[in-house]
């Protein structure tokens, strides 16, 4: 539980696919590719970008989710990106996003498409939805470059070759770890002046940041996993986005 309760807060709480929807407005587009994790407390940012240092998946993620949030698509579309390449696949779903309604790139539903069937590579239930939706509504040539697309996009952000990035990066960060040459670094918790300036315990416990099994590659990925497929998935009406030339 504890191992899932670290992931949920990692993954900032993202469950549900949203409905492709027709937005006729920046204001309509910027609510189909936001998403209500994206708003956090500065205490929530805080002990998500604590949680996240050691990942550089979740900690690029996060940074996505925040410049989201304050509708820095540019800046959010580059995080998810340095993101994706950690094997991330909520940021190659957010990508897919981006790209169908042009927020932080140029719209271009060949590569949405193409995104969302890279972040649907582990058939999450919620990103293989989403991915179906988009390809209903792409016309045929459409379809044939997104097919082109992808194979491009699967040599360098494809589990194949993402998740061996992600378990150089995350050698490093245990390397760098501070504690006992065995590994066990006690208990971390985060400290905060009181009143007369003395330092007393804060109420955040970071010792799950440390957990064994997040620098276990292989548990880590079955944790996502359980996370993403048993997560409540709320999906709508199948509805297009306006096509451009």
């Amino acid at each position: 539980m504890k191992r899932l309760l670290a992931l949920a807060i990692a993954l900032g709480g993202a469950f549900a696919a949203p409905v492709l929807a027709a937005p006729d407005d920046a204001t309509a587009a910027a609510d189909a590719v936001g998403a209500d994790s994206d708003r956090m407390q500065r205490e929530q940012f805080d002990l998500r970008s604590r949680m996240a240092k050691t990942h550089p998946n979740e900690l690029w993620r996060l940074y996505g989710s925040q410049a989201a949030a304050r509708g820095a698509w540019d800046d959010a579309f580059r995080h998810f990106r340095r993101a994706a390449r950690y094997a991330d696949k909520y940021s190659q779903h957010r990508l897919s996003l981006m790209y169908w309604y042009g927020l932080g790139a140029p719209q271009d539903r060949s590569l949405a498409y193409a995104w969302a069937d890279l972040a649907a590579e582990r058939q999450y239930p919620q990103f293989a939805i989403l991915r179906e939706k988009m390809w209903q509504a792409l016309g045929e040539a459409e379809r044939e470059r997104a097919l082109r697309e992808g194979g491009a996009l699967y040599d360098e952000y494809g589990d194949r070759a993402a998740k061996p990035r992600f378990e150089r990066a995350l050698a490093r960060s245990k390397r760098e770890i501070t504690g006992s040459h065995t590994g066990d670094v006690g208990r971390l918790q985060v400290m905060t002046p009181g009143p007369a300036r003395v330092f007393e315990p804060g109420a955040i416990d970071l010792t799950a940041m440390y957990h064994d099994w997040r620098f276990d590659s292989a548990r880590y990925w079955a944790a996502e996993d359980v996370v993403w497929r048993d997560g409540n998935v709320e999906v709508g009406p199948a509805q297009t986005a306006p096509r451009t030339n």
